[in-house]
């Protein structure tokens, strides 16, 4: 199994196929780049006061907010909520110790909006990715928020130091890819070669959620799995009740 998570956390998911005897390779497709000190998320962060919410998108979004506010040594206002997007995201950023108070049931854009009720004239901060869907800051928008949008961290697609490692792993027997965002399946077949691209979509891709699974279709990659709920546990499952069977 090719897993293409980010360095740093790839292992997670690895460890959890090992669990399920299953073998799996680490060729991170994409690269983690925290904003800088001093930059427009320190600004955001340290003007909260005034913030009825602050979103919080992805665990490694939570990973750079909770890190620009040790670095900073601030404390996040009593008075602004955190809603988090999925149970991954909200169980990380309390492993850094600090409260989540929406996390949606499921993963729509809509569901998330709603759930942190009504925000007309509220000030929200969304911490998010340089690459992410405008979608969530367009759903507040709609119901009237004042979104005041940062940039957390930077994705950077197709890491130069992978492409022989993603070679290699390719010319391996796999049972098939794993993808965790869109942003892996951009970043492997910009790193792989025309022939190396049609190899890979001769793979099973197993996907974390289903903005993922979309991305990675329309890539050309057939997609017999999506996980549920969207965490790496549940799709190391998904992927053992694939190869083996439910019942194994």
């Amino acid at each position: 199994m090719l897993v293409t998570r980010p360095a740093g956390q790839a292992q997670e998911l690895v460890a959890l196929l090992a669990e399920r005897g299953i073998d799996a390779m680490s060729v991170p497709t994409v690269e983690i780049a925290p904003a800088a000190p001093g930059g427009a998320l320190d600004a955001a962060l340290a003007s909260l006061d005034d913030a009825a919410w602050l979103v919080i998108t992805s665990a490694n979004g939570a990973d750079a907010v909770a890190g620009r506010l040790n670095e900073l040594g601030m404390a996040l206002p009593a008075t602004t909520r955190i809603a988090a997007v999925g149970a991954a995201t909200a169980a990380r950023m309390e492993s850094h110790g600090h409260r989540v108070d929406h996390v949606p049931a499921t993963y729509r854009t809509a569901a998330i909006a709603e759930g942190m009720g009504d925000v007309a004239g509220k000030r929200v901060v969304l911490a998010r990715a340089d690459a992410a869907s405008p979608e969530l800051r367009d759903a507040l928008i709609a119901r009237h928020a004042l979104v005041d949008e940062v940039v957390s961290y930077r994705t950077v697609e197709a890491p130069v130091a992978s492409r022989d490692r993603l070679r290699l792993a390719l010319h391996a027997p796999l049972d098939g890819v794993t993808f965790t965002s869109g942003s892996t399946v951009r970043g492997l077949t910009e790193l792989a070669s025309a022939i190396d691209a049609r190899r890979a979509t001769t793979l099973p891709a197993f996907c974390i959620g289903p903005v993922t699974a979309d991305v990675a279709r329309n890539a050309g990659f057939w997609v017999p799995v999506v996980a549920a709920p969207h965490t790496a546990p549940a799709l190391a499952s998904a992927i053992h009740d694939y190869l083996f069977g439910a019942s194994s």
